[in-house]
This record gives structure tokens, sequence and C-alpha cells, in this order.
């Protein structure tokens, strides 16, 4: 069967009438087999993201945000050993064929890449690259797939469009590669978008932009979108839901305005406290103490627990489960058994 067939044939409600959701990730685990290695990624991620939404994805380097995408995408190394259940659209996509899986990659999920020098091809231009996406996934001419490569160009807000198709990415700035990237990623109108920190190379200035423009064209396509960042700060600019990773496991997860205006995990609450906004002037920040632990020798129990201000003796005795705080929200700490809630400060989001 087809990949287009298995589209058209995934049903779009679910029981009783709700909606069905876009993604459904289940205990998703990644581990790097090799002669030298033998290292765990990711540790039973699950997650649900509904048509329209937008998720983001929230921790420090090394926190599995990446490589979730890239299991998503199936972008992985063959010495990677993906397990777990990952649906996108009702398409089990650990079963299909890496031709099906070219089939799905554009017109069902695409990527943004988080740097655009190095993910558009140098030796063709802006617009033969865009071009060549429509036509492999629309079977268009030519003429056509020029066409809606300019009108793409133009979406996203690219200056003298019609005069930027014909530009190597070398000759734009970083800002206008990345909108390049962009409508490199809608160019076959997917249902799922995945955006990996697409503006951690950019300054301020253009960043918001990109978030703007990014937030504009995800109400205008109805898309929904996995959004993967270390910054807080972007995370409640563009986010419906939030999900925080610590050593490759998803340590809270909820709505954005609830999991910043009381944060159930000691973890969430240490990011908010380090970032900077214009009633923090005159204060002293508080960064996380210590580093993210060695993936290849994480420690018995909870992996924060040698950062964590709230260490109680059995949190170095096993991994804490995945408690609900909410109906919509949850944490994988002790305290929410005890009611008790990390110390963080109010967020002006």
């Amino acid at each position: 069967m087809g990949v287009t067939q298995m589209m058209a044939d995934a049903r779009p409600g679910g029981i009783s009438g709700t909606p069905a959701a876009l993604v459904e990730v289940r205990d998703l685990t990644l581990r790097l087999l090799s002669r030298d290695m033998d290292v765990s990624l990711l540790h039973g991620v699950s997650f649900t993201l509904h048509q329209g939404e937008v998720l983001c994805l929230v921790g420090e380097s090394g926190s599995g945000k990446t490589v979730t995408l890239r299991a998503l995408m199936r972008l992985l190394p063959p010495t990677a050993n993906i397990g777990g259940n990952i649906r996108i659209a009702g398409i089990d996509v650990g079963s299909l064929t890496p031709r099906q899986m070219i089939g799905i990659r554009g017109s069902l999920v695409a990527m943004i890449f988080q740097e655009p020098a190095t993910a558009l091809d140098p030796t063709f231009t802006i617009g033969q690259q865009i071009a060549e996406t429509v036509r492999v996934h629309d079977r268009v001419s030519h003429s056509a797939a020029r066409g809606r490569a300019l009108e793409l160009l133009e979406l996203v807000q690219i200056p003298s469009a019609r005069r930027r198709l014909d530009a190597y990415p070398h000759e734009l700035s970083g800002g206008m590669r990345q909108r390049a990237m962009i409508a490199l990623a809608l160019s076959c109108r997917p249902k799922l978008l995945l955006a990996d920190e697409p503006t951690t190379a950019l300054d301020a200035t253009v960043q918001i932009q990109v978030l703007l423009l990014l937030r504009r064209l995800q109400r205008e396509f109805g898309m929904a979108i996995i959004f993967v960042t270390h910054d807080v700060g972007v995370a409640c600019e563009i986010a419906d839901q939030l999900a925080v990773m610590y050593a490759g496991r998803l340590v809270e997860s909820g709505p954005v305005e609830e999991v910043i205006a009381a944060p159930a995990h000691p973890y969430t609450a240490g990011l908010l406290r380090s970032v900077v906004h214009a009633q923090s002037r005159g204060t002293r920040l508080e960064p996380i103490p210590g580093a993210p632990p060695d993936l290849t020798a994480l420690p018995r129990g909870c992996g924060f627990a040698p950062r964590c201000g709230y260490v109680r003796p059995e949190c170095t005795e096993r991994m804490p489960e995945l408690l609900a705080v909410s109906p919509t929200r949850s944490a994988r700490c002790l305290l929410v058994t005890s009611g008790e809630r990390p110390r963080a400060p109010p967020m002006p989001f």
C-alpha cells in the first residue's frame, strides 16, 4: 500500500467523535550502538499533538530534543535502535519502508533545520531547491514549480523575492536563509512542521520576526508544529503546550500558561530562574548548578538529583514515575505527591 492511500485511510476522528491526534508518540526509546559506543539517548518519551497546536520541547543541550525530532522523521544513522511507537496522521512511521518515508517527508511532515547554511545545498539556487521539492511531490511542470517557489518566497516575506529565486544560499543573510528554509519546508503543505531551534543563530530582532512569521503561517495553514528550543522565553512566545526534557526523558509537560505559572519540577523552575527579562533588572540570575549528566553513565534514580535543591534520599534510589499534577499536566518528581512546588519567579510572558 502506498503512503498516499495510507493517509487517505487514516481515521479522521477518535472515539465518540473526539478529534484524533495528529501525532501520537508512545514510549519512544533510542539507543546508538557501535563498536565503540552503546548509549541510550531517549527513555520512554510519550506525547500527543493535535492539528493546529504548537508543542515546544525545552531543555539544555543534550537533553534529547533534536534526536526526538529526527526519530519522527527517521533521519538517524543506521546504528540507531528506535523503540516504541510513532504515529503521524494515523500512519505507523516505524513500519514504513525507506521509499515510503521519502513519500511522507515534505508532504505530511517537514523539518526546519537549526542551521540553514548547512541544510541548504550550496550548489543550487534557492528557487531550484524549492522547485525540485514541489516537482517530486506534486508532479507538476518546471514552470509551475518555479511559480510555486516564487509564491512561497513572497509568503515568507523575503524582499525582492523574484530576484532571490536565482540566488545561492551564501548570497543571503542568515535571516533570509532561515526564511528560505521555512519556504522549502512549507512547499508541499505539510500537516506537521518540525522546527529544530530555527532562531538560535539569529539576532534578537530577526528572531522575533521569524517567530511571528512561523506563528502566522501555522495559523494560516492549520499546521501542527513541534518546536525545539533551549530558550523558555521563545517557547512562551509560540507554544500552546510545553514539554520539558532532561537526560532523554520528559520531566514535565502541560499547557504553557500552567507550566510557566507554577512549575512542578525543580528543573523547569531552574530554567525559569535563568531567563533574563525586563523585571529581572538589578537582580542576580540563578543558574542551575552543575552540568547535565553523561548519558553513557547516568546516575541511579532521578537524573536531575545531583543538581536539585529539593533532593531526597529516595530520589537517588529510583527514577520517579510521571505523575499527574492536574488533568492536563504531569511531572516526573516526588514533589508532586507532597503537593510542594519548587520556587520560581513570576514570568512576564
